[in-house]
């Protein structure tokens, strides 16, 4: 599917680095998916996803150490919440507010 978006990567000619410009939602889902819960890393608009990103790794890992894996329907009713809320604020971080159309998704 990225392979359809992929665009070519160019150096600088004199080997200084490449200038790359991301949307912020955009660099914060690379932060969520590489696990960057350093604040100083992240836009400083959306740091909270750090401390966020930090305590679902963790409340996963409590659940892994526990279980052997993580499974949501095992943690306790007010650790699902917790999850679920961290969870939708850290989207929420990477929402670029671009929507595709259902009729778009749907075999005519």
């Amino acid at each position: 599917m990225l392979d359809a978006f992929a665009k070519p990567f160019f150096t600088e000619a004199d080997d200084a680095p490449p200038r790359v410009t991301l949307r912020a939602a955009d660099y914060v889902a690379l932060l969520v998916q590489a696990g960057v819960t350093d604040p100083a890393l992240w836009p400083p608009e959306r740091r909270e996803g750090a401390a966020a990103l930090a305590r679902v790794r963790q409340i996963e890992a409590d659940c892994t150490a526990q279980q052997g894996a993580f499974d949501w329907e095992r943690l306790p009713p007010e650790l699902q919440n917790e999850y679920d809320r961290l969870s939708a604020l850290l989207d929420g971080l990477q929402d670029t507010g671009e929507h595709i159309p259902l009729h778009g998704l749907m075999p005519a």
